[in-house]
């Protein structure tokens, strides 16, 4: 890059205001010592409390949520892959919690900004790409995780969803053998599938319709064996978050809410109410951007993008009823759908970016992209304030001093103390709880039975005659309950045990079998009346899972070493 053309004087300038940007929406919400919080901003701020703890414990994370959550020991950090979650919490741990979350939502919306830039820039005009960059960052689902409701396991996909993209175009359309493009394709879906393990489904799926497609018209079975190469070299490097989902899933677990009932929008509901910071629909910038391209398709220029109208035309019907999803509903996996937009919908945005930048020559193409990155400065603004304060209309602050419940779908205002708290019942979840919790009747899956959440929300052991109030103390890998006057006979406490998996549990430092009882809970036999007992509940992390993380890092980084210097050969 050579800084004395205009181009790229301008190129640093547009990246400077982005990054000022980003930066005053960063203190802006420092100063407040809370987040505005709901649905699944809840769900993955604890998740990253949780990491956070055993990080500053100089541990690994543990599989089994045992501060938070409501301490019932529910493995829901070790079935959400989080390895790619891991270095932004790392870098932020200096900061309290509340600000980590913050920054860590600051963090990947720059990174995406970054990474898109320099994938555009290698294969369009420089001043165009950090224009598109910035359009990119600064709406759709890149806003709406940094502003809205945050998902940080498709966020952190996001980053690297146009190296993936084109990665995928180019091993489809491979017509020989390429161990490069396999290293790399395999390297990038090995991201994607330790951020969210559906989104790697939905993109192989993507992906495989595409290859099909390239083999009727072109007769090409190359791109079979590199596709296939790169999927096997994937699971190898998966292999870590593939033990730890088969090994807790062998105690058998609820199904997700919605399982074998896959929902799927009209084409008018997934466009009928476009937003700036739409995620599982089409946004405003998407609507825009495929108006313009569309305008501006030619004869000279079709070819090029008809690849990409493809695979956009491909995600929009896999995201509406326009597919018969409802033949799907008994596929394993792909039942775990629930919403098909919500899987297909987040990568609707994308294609149209890369249409848009296909279609025009750059002269022409500058002034729209420049106009519509000024509009999206405005629209990110609006939106930030939006969210901030539209959804906190008598929302509660909530800190570990906070008495009040909290139902399950209000919004609130959440402070450093409060990510754990124990009154927001949102984070009483049925996600990933051994198969005989029970739920609630006709809830479709969706919440606990008030049987169960009774003596959960409550911190209430169980004894045969009596329920009994707990209190209790954790670490990253361990619960004590602790009560005093404690009987002689069974008590069940309440915190979830998973048969597959390992513990150590003592009363009053005293080793002692435990069982389940019909809830899955942890049940023990006090053995005589005590004045008080601390019953403390150990998991034992396999060291066949610390082998496959080393081994899988080692293999990740070589391979990429590898990559980086045959490119620079």
């Amino acid at each position: 890059m050579n800084f004395k053309e205009k181009s790229t004087r301008k190129t640093i300038l547009i990246a400077t205001i982005f990054f000022i940007f980003l930066l005053v929406w960063t203190l802006w919400q420092f100063h407040f010592n809370y987040m505005v919080a709901s649905y699944d901003t809840i769900f993955h701020s604890q998740r990253i409390y949780e990491i956070r703890l055993a990080f500053l414990k100089h541990q690994l994370p543990s599989w089994v949520n045992f501060n938070t959550f409501f301490n019932t020991g529910q493995a829901i950090n070790g079935m959400y892959p989080d390895y790619t979650l891991w270095p932004f919490v790392w870098i932020t741990n200096f900061l309290t919690p509340i600000h980590q979350i913050i920054a860590i939502r600051s963090l990947i919306a720059g990174a995406t900004f970054i990474v898109t830039f320099l994938s555009l820039r290698k294969r369009f005009y420089s001043q165009n790409a950090i224009l598109m960059a910035s359009i990119f960052a600064l709406s759709g689902s890149v806003i709406k995780d940094l502003t809205g409701e945050m998902q940080s396991g498709t966020a952190i996909i996001m980053i690297f969803i146009f190296p993936i993209f084109f990665t995928l175009k180019e091993i489809v359309q491979s017509y020989e053998f390429k161990p490069q493009l396999i290293i790399k394709t395999a390297l990038l879906l090995t991201i994607v599938a330790n951020s969210h393990l559906l989104s790697a489904v939905v993109l192989g799926l993507v992906a495989g319709i595409c290859l099909i497609i390239e083999t009727i018209v072109h007769r090409n079975y190359f791109a079979w064996i590199n596709l296939i190469l790169a999927a096997i070299l994937t699971l190898i490097l998966c292999l870590p978050i593939i033990y730890r989902v088969i090994t807790i899933s062998k105690s058998g677990l609820l199904s997700p809410f919605g399982k074998g009932n896959i929902v799927s929008l009209s084409l008018w509901e997934l466009i009928k109410k476009p937003t700036w910071d739409a995620k599982a629909t089409i946004s405003i910038t998407t609507i825009i951007l495929l108006i313009i391209s569309i305008l501006g398709i030619r004869k000279e220029n079709f070819q090029r993008t008809r690849p990409w109208f493809i695979t956009e035309l491909i995600l929009i019907i896999l995201s509406t009823n326009i597919f018969p999803w409802k033949l799907f509903n008994h596929v394993p996996i792909i039942n775990n759908f629930q919403y098909a937009n919500w899987r297909f919908g987040i990568f609707i945005g994308v294609i149209p970016v890369l249409l848009v930048l296909l279609t025009f020559k750059k002269k022409i193409l500058t002034p729209i992209l420049l106009t519509m990155t000024l509009i999206s400065f405005s629209m990110a603004t609006f939106t930030a304030i939006h969210n901030q304060y539209f959804h906190t209309n008598k929302a509660i602050i909530v800190t570990e001093f906070t008495k009040t419940q909290i139902p399950q779908n209000k919004s609130v205002k959440l402070t450093s103390t409060g990510i754990n708290s124990d009154k927001i019942m949102r984070s009483l979840l049925p996600d990933y709880a051994p198969s005989t919790t029970p739920l609630q009747p006709e809830s479709d899956g969706m919440f606990l039975d008030q049987s169960i959440i009774y003596p959960l929300a409550n911190h209430l052991g169980q004894g045969t005659q009596k329920d009994i109030a707990l209190s209790h103390k954790s670490t990253p890998n361990s619960i004590n309950w602790q009560l005093s006057n404690a009987s002689k006979g069974k008590i069940s406490l309440p915190t979830y045990a998973y048969k597959s998996l390992h513990y150590h549990v003592t009363i009053n430092n005293h080793a002692v079998p435990w069982t389940l009882n019909k809830q899955s809970l942890f049940t023990v036999r006090i053995p005589k009346n005590l004045d008080k007992a601390n019953i403390k509940i150990h998991w034992l992390m396999p060291k066949a899972y610390l082998i496959s993380l080393i081994c899988a890092t080692i293999l990740y980084l070589g391979l990429l070493v590898f990559l980086i210097k045959t490119n620079f050969s």
